[in-house]
């Protein structure tokens, strides 16, 4: 069984101060058990005051997180914040490892040596995995969750990519015990009696267009046709025009994504629109699987946060949340962006410990017709996990 420890600072000033609030917070000498492991996620101004080396001198336990738009425990959030939510068992077991900074010549080779060393400290195969993922300009998101991907296997693995206040990902930051790496992913690894459950709720229905369209020509996370035609007409058609000149494909349009593998959709965010009239995505969009259109506005976002938490409400036996939800929901909210981290921490109270962290990219398992768990890539979507 795990257990889960939560903790929070505001002390963005001072190190030592928010360190200590943490380790007063968490009273480690009477909490921990045999194992455990840290997961933080924090305003990156504390990386630039020496936080992380001082929680790492005071805490006798691996931490692994990302930097953050906005972050929620104990029922306080915000975007000033630092939480730290620590898992900790005596009969699961944690490793965790970081890469050296990652190109696209040794993304392979980076990956699955921090891979490999996380797995050898455990000393087994994992049953569970944890993934902290930069954004870059030279690798997209897919790149890194193809590697993930391949890594894991049948593996079921949940994470976040980085974000930041600055919204253009500059301070953008993974960390790992007491420092933050710009371009380095790292894994955590579980093995022994830990049984994750996945929740993913993107677009209300009533929020996809009806109209569907096949894929029928791709390059990757290149879309390039649908029903044949170019994407620019195909959109041009259900009305994405103006004066006839297809508008601008921006990252606050969802492109709903089914791939017939009998998951549900995949919400997924779209980065510019080429000269061919193509779309560059944040994840595969193969030939075959189905296109519609969404749209998310304030109603729908509470409404999809306040349907996540009350699914997995419904779970029996809750040690502990891990809740990722896009930044783009926040963002879309506006001056009301810290809307959807007051509805979630309303909701859940006191009842459970949680961590809630906005992502800049999401990893979370989506079960298939056959009720065998396939991971996927998500955008605008409010990811969870239930351990």
């Amino acid at each position: 069984m795990i257990r889960m420890l939560n903790a929070i600072t505001g002390q963005i000033d001072d190190p030592d101060a928010a360190a200590s609030e943490i380790l007063e917070q968490l009273d480690p000498a009477r909490n921990l058990l045999a194992n455990s492991i840290g997961l933080l996620a924090c305003n990156y101004e504390f990386i630039d005051v020496g936080a992380l080396e001082a929680l790492e001198k005071a805490l006798p336990f691996e931490i692994a997180g990302v930097t953050t738009l906005g972050s929620a425990v104990k029922g306080l959030y915000g975007q000033d914040y630092l939480s730290l939510s620590v898992l900790t068992s005596d009969d699961v077991r944690f490793s965790s490892a970081v890469t050296g900074e990652v190109t696209k010549e040794n993304l392979e080779q980076e990956l699955g040596g921090a891979f490999k060393q996380a797995k050898d400290t455990l000393g087994n195969s994992p049953c569970f995995i944890l993934a902290y993922a930069p954004i870059m300009d030279k690798l997209s998101v897919y790149d890194f969750f193809t590697e993930i991907k391949k890594l894991s296997g049948d593996t079921p693995v949940f994470g976040s990519f980085s974000c930041d206040q600055t919204l253009q990902f500059r301070e953008s930051q993974v960390i790992h015990n007491g420092r933050a790496y710009r371009e380095s992913l790292a894994f955590v690894l579980m093995e022994g009696g830990v049984h994750p459950r996945f929740f993913v709720t993107a677009i209300p229905e009533r929020n996809i267009r009806k109209e569907r369209g096949t894929i029928t020509e791709s390059d990757g996370v290149i879309l390039k046709k649908v029903n044949n035609m170019p994407l620019a007409d195909y959109l041009g058609s259900l009305g994405f025009a103006k004066d006839g000149v297809v508008e601008k494909i921006r990252a606050s349009i969802p492109f709903m994504i089914d791939y017939n593998d009998g998951g549900k959709p995949v919400a997924m965010a779209t980065y510019e629109m080429t000269a061919e009239g193509y779309a560059r995505c944040a994840a595969n969009v193969p030939v075959d699987a189905t296109l519609a259109i969404g749209a998310l506005d304030y109603e729908s976002i509470m409404e999809t946060a306040e349907t996540t938490v009350s699914h997995l409400l419904e779970c029996k036996d809750i040690n502990g949340i891990l809740m990722h939800p896009c930044l783009s929901r926040s963002v879309l909210l506006g001056l009301n962006g810290a809307d959807e981290m007051k509805k979630v921490t309303g909701l859940l109270g006191n009842r459970v410990p949680y961590q809630f962290c906005y992502a800049g990219g999401e990893i979370c398992p989506t079960e298939s017709e056959e009720g065998k768990l396939v991971n996927h890539m998500h955008n605008f979507s409010f990811i969870a996990c239930v351990l």
